[in-house]
């Protein structure tokens, strides 16, 4: 298959569609002395609610997309506003692998999986399907456990940067 957009060209396109920011996990199994990952990410979305599934992209070759794959589970923490600095505690390079999980407050979920305590909500997922595609390999996450610890506005990532929701726009127009 030959691109006609080149890559740069894309990710500039890309980076003006708002996302609302994850935090992908998996871990915590008794069989891997290796420890949690995790990383953030943008390209997760709803699938269906029959069966309820969702959609989540990591590179392929990241130890998230790599464990995720092998352990058969990972989780998906939406982020607050007030997690700006976990964002990009598990976008950057400063610390990897387990070292992650020191910022914030980490659970062991129902299936093994890390657990933001206090994300706007946690899905626990199942691997149902896994393809990869280019760069990417895209996991179908059959949801087993929700749980929405908060309430706050949820991290959106636009423009290459951490924004806030603000203004409620529904309210407003009111």
């Amino acid at each position: 298959m030959s691109a006609t957009v080149a890559p740069d060209v894309f990710r500039e396109a890309m980076s003006r569609l708002a996302g609302a920011v994850n935090v992908i996990a998996t871990g915590f199994s008794d069989d891997d002395s290796s420890g949690p990952r995790g990383m953030t990410a943008t390209a997760v979305c709803s699938l269906c609610a029959e069966p309820p599934s969702l959609i989540a992209c990591l590179h392929r070759d990241a130890g998230t997309a790599v464990l995720a794959l092998r352990l058969g589970v990972f989780s998906v923490n939406v982020l607050t506003e007030q997690h700006l600095e976990l964002a990009r505690t598990f976008a950057g390079a400063e610390r990897f692998g387990a070292d992650r999980f020191t910022v914030g407050t980490w659970e062991r979920g129902r299936l093994g999986v890390p657990v933001l305590a206090d994300a706007l909500v946690s899905f626990e997922c199942r691997v149902a399907q896994a393809y990869t595609h280019g760069t990417h390999t895209v996991l179908i996450g059959g949801i087993e456990i929700v749980r929405a610890a908060s309430t706050d506005e949820p991290l959106v990532f636009h423009a290459r940067r951490f924004v806030g929701l603000g203004a409620d726009l529904e309210r407003r127009s009111a």
